[in-house]
């Protein structure tokens, strides 16, 4: 079974939020690196004082988990700072859906919290969207800003510039409690009917020293959103995913914030999460 998402209705075009530049792009970088060399200033106060580029990007990054400013290119950095300045402008989500190649890729910033996966992956089951790969990076400190990129299709080829605009006005609209996801979907799938061959466990990684709940389920329609939906369910906020796709089963490796939003979470609660979010998703009443 493909790992296709399940469609439903989709909504009224609306106007594009404006492109903030496609990290690939060879006149950006070049650009980039210029004005690593000139000051840059963050705000309009008059005592404010400039910083050059690389130092705000230090001071930006000094709010994701260690591994962020190790592992993560310099490009998406940059790319996911840009991204944070015009959230800050617009105070409202920052989406921006694009084509690269035979996809679509779909950029989201927003301030994080335990629903905004199950919105987004809702979006994306009700326009019949595949996802075939996502990269997140979310901030374990405040303001607690979450960058997500996500890679979809529709029937193996990118989305319409119609449906493009559609798609966009729909993520705003779920985020902003207008279009309610669950209820479409709700028509359609049986959200309530168990998911096969799930497996969740707990552990605390190494590497990324953050709580870590890794999730198998078979490829079936619906999936990825009750998946998310579930999380959210159990107040849980996710700052990395990993996302392995295999033909018959995905697994999701969710990197995630403890209570309080602490990086931090005792293994007997982890335990007792991983076995509450696999009784959810086959199905069994908690």
């Amino acid at each position: 079974m493909s790992t296709d998402e399940q469609s439903a209705q989709q909504g009224t075009p609306q106007p594009k939020v404006a492109s903030l530049g496609v990290a690939g792009d060879r006149e950006a970088r070049k650009r980039a690196a210029h004005e690593d060399l000139q000051p840059l200033k963050v705000s309009t106060r008059k005592d404010s004082v400039p910083l050059t580029r690389s130092a705000l990007m230090r001071r930006f990054n000094q709010s994701f988990p260690p591994f962020y400013s190790q592992f993560v290119s310099s490009e998406v950095q940059a790319q996911n700072l840009r991204l944070a300045y015009a959230l800050y402008q617009t105070r409202k989500a920052v989406v921006q859906v694009q084509d690269e190649g035979r996809k679509t890729v779909v950029c989201l910033a927003y301030r994080n919290r335990p629903s905004l996966l199950s919105d987004l992956f809702g979006v994306f089951t009700a326009f019949n969207l595949s996802v075939h790969g996502i990269h997140l990076y979310g901030q374990i400190y405040s303001p607690h800003l979450v960058f997500i990129r996500t890679i979809v299709s529709r029937d193996g080829h990118s989305l319409s510039s119609q449906t493009k605009l559609s798609l966009e006005r729909a993520i705003h609209e779920c985020l902003a409690g207008v279009f309610r996801v669950h209820e479409t979907l709700a028509l359609e799938f049986d959200l309530k009917a168990g998911l096969k061959d799930v497996q969740v466990s707990f552990y605390f990684d190494p590497v990324f020293h953050l709580p870590t709940l890794l999730v198998d389920v078979d490829n079936q329609p619906g999936a990825f959103y009750r998946v998310m939906t579930v999380l959210a369910q159990e107040d849980l906020t996710v700052v990395n995913l990993n996302l392995m796709l295999r033909r018959k089963q995905t697994r999701f490796i969710f990197y995630l914030l403890g209570p309080d939003s602490t990086p931090a979470m005792p293994e007997f609660l982890g335990q007792k999460l991983a076995l509450s979010i696999q009784q959810r998703l086959q199905g069994d009443p908690v």
